[in-house]
């Protein structure tokens, strides 16, 4: 029998772990396999880093290479290039017309930091390793330019006024013949002021010279709206109307029908519109015996000064509102029925009741010298009596008389012109009715908007404290600024004006503070060469009167004992110098007399009216 022997194993035999050897072996192509793969992800790292302080390359901003500049260099760089293009010049173009603009009016300057900044932060990890490694792609960063916005606004004001053209609404003319006649609507325009701020900014590509864009600018009436109009009031004019009161059917003639037919314009529209007033007219004359005029509530004072209502009354007549407006809807009904009843006035007794109006609050008197200018005047005085203003509501002299025209009751007579020159104009001498309006105003304590004082001083009103008016300007504006409203009541006589404001009183109390006049300046006489005067013949255009100075004046507004405004103005007053025109030198007399030399002691200084309406004294009265 094979026996087999087993020896013990040894320690050695037993250990689960390779040779030594062959681990070294193991670690060695470890750690090269660690190094073969860190060089190229190190290299990536490096080609990669984030240095903070170059442009990538390939970087453009405005066309100028910075790639590879540090910050500082890219900033100097592009600063540079940026007045370089701003010393090109901007020039604004509309047209014909060029507008050159001081780019250091407007603090015109480029955005340095910001393109730098973009320039910088656009790039990636990825990009910079591109970029080191050669692969790299022009960057176009923009450069924008920065300019102060209040001067750019003051700069650009003619270029903006020279690129506007007012929008001209159509409307409708009624020749002497009566045709109607269509004025076509037009388109204006504006400058786009945005674009024009943004081709600044981008001065760089837009260039020195930019084309100001502009916009179109819609007029409110367009020409189908009035030729609407038109066609209506031509319908109307060519139907014969017939209106039926009961049983009684009459035939309107064609020349009332005429008369009627109009438009009225306002700023948003034109429309047909027939005239109340004539319909009005025919039917009085045809039913006045059972027609009555309606009587408006009015306002008078007693001695206290309390106010007073004396009531008004209902009429009675032809409804010739809603004839009006039938027709106006339908030109060519040819039968409209009518109605007779009631006609309201335009303030019943009870409206003027709920007013609340007491007594008078404030109130002025002026004296006049006679003359055309009282005659205007009187007309002014005559519209503005019984004006209510609202509480919260603002007053326009302007709006409330209407312009001044032969055909509302006013004629010529003087007022002062330009150059401080008296002169002939419709409606001369309505300023003192503003001056009188301003001073009762004033004394109400209500809120003075807009007034404007003689150009030289009138001795009948106070120094400073008095207001002139024509038609469009100067203005005389104030607000009712006190929960009442005011009642404005006018008395005209023989020697003067006198405007009365009425409402509750509310506690007010008015102060006026009068200055002294300072700063004088001498009136004196101008003598102008007239060749067609006769030789030594003169004549007075402007009588001498008030020397000039400046003054100060103001009020202190009292509610209820408690000062709730304290005023002053200042103004200054042209002398008002006198003005003669004279002739040729007379021919030389015999005997070795000599002519009088123009101004001086033998100069003639008579001969000539003085203004119609004059003072007495060396002040004319006329045209204030």
């Amino acid at each position: 029998m094979r026996v087999y022997r087993f020896d013990d194993p040894s320690e050695e035999s037993l250990d689960p772990r390779p040779p030594r050897g062959r681990a070294r072996r193991v670690l060695v192509i470890l750690a090269i396999v660690a190094v073969v793969l860190a060089i190229p992800s190190a290299a990536v790292l490096y080609l990669g880093r984030d240095t903070g302080s170059a442009i990538p390359p390939g970087t453009e901003i405005d066309g100028v290479p910075v790639g590879g500049m540090t910050v500082k260099q890219a900033r100097t760089v592009i600063r540079a290039h940026g007045r370089a293009m701003i010393a090109r010049g901007l020039v604004f173009v509309i047209g014909s017309n060029r507008f050159q603009i001081d780019p250091k009016v407007i603090k015109l300057r480029p955005n340095v930091a910001a393109a730098v900044a973009a320039a910088e932060a656009e790039v990636d990890f990825v990009g910079r390793v591109r970029a080191r490694l050669g692969y790299t792609a022009t960057r176009a960063i923009p450069l924008t330019y920065l300019c102060n916005s209040a001067a750019f606004t003051r700069a650009t004001l003619p270029v903006r006024q020279a690129a506007s053209i007012a929008p001209q609404s159509a409307r409708v003319d009624i020749t002497e013949t009566g045709a109607y006649v269509v004025t076509r609507a037009v388109n204006g325009q504006l400058p786009n002021v945005a674009e024009m701020r943004a081709a600044v900014e981008d001065i760089g590509r837009a260039g020195p010279e930019i084309p100001v864009a502009t916009r179109v600018v819609r007029p409110q009436i367009v020409t189908a709206v009035a030729e609407q109009a038109v066609r209506d009031a031509r319908s109307f004019v060519a139907t014969r109307h017939f209106v039926s009161l009961k049983e009684d059917t009459r035939v309107v003639p064609t020349s009332v029908v005429k008369r009627a037919a109009g438009f009225t314009q306002t700023t948003k529209t034109v429309r047909f519109r027939i005239g109340r007033g004539v319909l009005q007219g025919f039917f009085s004359r045809m039913y006045g015996k059972s027609e009555r005029p309606a009587r408006d509530a009015v306002f008078v004072t007693n001695a206290s000064g309390k106010a007073r209502i004396i009531a008004g009354r209902n009429g009675r007549g032809v409804d010739v509102e809603t004839l009006a407006r039938t027709w106006e809807k339908t030109p060519d009904l040819k039968i409209a029925p009518i109605t007779v009843g009631v006609r309201e006035p335009a303030l019943t007794t009870e409206e003027a009741r709920n007013l609340g109006v007491k007594e008078i609050v404030g109130q002025y008197f002026t004296p006049y010298n006679g003359g055309a200018r009282v005659w205007n005047i009187k007309r002014a005085a005559e519209i503005l009596d019984q004006f209510i203003i609202r509480a919260g509501a603002t007053f326009s002299l302007n709006d409330a008389l209407g312009e001044r025209t032969l055909q509302r009751g006013f004629v010529e007579a003087p007022m002062i012109g330009e150059n401080n020159v008296l002169k002939n104009a419709l409606g001369g001498g309505v300023s003192q009715v503003a001056t009188t309006t301003f001073n009762a105003a004033f004394f109400s304590g209500l809120k003075l908007i807009a007034h404007t004082p003689h150009s030289f001083w009138i001795p009948r009103y106070p120094k400073g404290r008095e207001a002139t008016i024509s038609w469009g300007d100067p203005q005389l504006i104030f607000e009712n600024n006190w929960e009442a409203p005011i009642v404005i009541l006018t008395h005209t006589n023989d020697v003067g004006l006198t405007v009365q404001f009425l409402s509750d009183p509310l506690g007010r109390k008015v102060v006026a503070i009068e200055g002294e006049p300072y700063s004088f300046s001498k009136a004196k006489i101008i003598r102008e060469r007239d060749p067609t005067l006769a030789p030594g013949e003169a004549k007075v255009d402007q009588v001498k009167g008030a020397d000039g100075f400046h003054i100060k004046y103001g009020r202190r507004v009292y509610k209820d004992d408690k000062l709730i405004a304290q005023e002053m103005w200042h103004w200054r007053y042209a002398p008002e110098n006198g003005i003669i025109r004279v002739g040729p030198k007379p021919p030389a007399q015999g005997g070795g007399g000599g002519a009088p030399s123009d101004g001086g002691a033998g100069a003639p200084t008579t001969g000539g009216a003085t203004p119609d309406g004059a003072d007495e004294s060396t002040v004319p009265a006329s045209g204030t």
